[in-house]
């Protein structure tokens, strides 16, 4: 008695099956995790007219921090917080909500929410007593 054997064509399509399957499977899965489009950078840096001064800002809550450099080991180089609150709830937060604009007061910026348009009057100082959000300028607009 001889055995025939089956077609090349049957063996492949019967071990490839399961793996098609798996794969189809796989890029369902990444389709259904895929991360969320950003609107804009969360964390901006924006110069003031002080050389080695800028201010990061996060821009899906509304926190802000002083950041020194320096070239010198002798001298200041890190984070200081201005705003260390944030200014949106966790579930409205979302990268690009708020902007810094810089004013002609080389210490004063403005604060933006976009969504809302809160604006805030931030400055920044190397005296803590003097750094943070100074006033609410508008509050929310209807």
């Amino acid at each position: 008695m001889t055995l025939r054997r089956p077609p090349i064509g049957l063996f492949i399509a019967l071990v490839a099956a399961p793996y098609r399957t798996s794969l189809s499977q796989s890029i369902q899965r990444e389709r259904l995790t895929q991360a969320p489009v950003r609107t804009g950078p969360r964390f901006t840096l924006t110069p003031t007219q002080n050389i080695s001064v800028s201010l990061l800002l996060d821009s899906s809550n509304g926190r802000i921090w002083q950041v020194h450099f320096s070239v010198n080991d002798s001298d200041f180089a890190g984070r200081l917080p201005i705003n260390g609150d944030t200014l949106a709830p966790p579930a409205s937060a979302h990268d690009g909500r708020f902007v810094l604009q810089e004013t002609s007061n080389i210490f004063t910026f403005l604060l933006l929410d976009r969504d809302d348009g809160r604006v805030w009057q931030v400055q920044w100082s190397n005296d803590a007593d003097k750094r943070g959000i100074v006033r609410v300028l508008s509050e929310r607009v209807p």
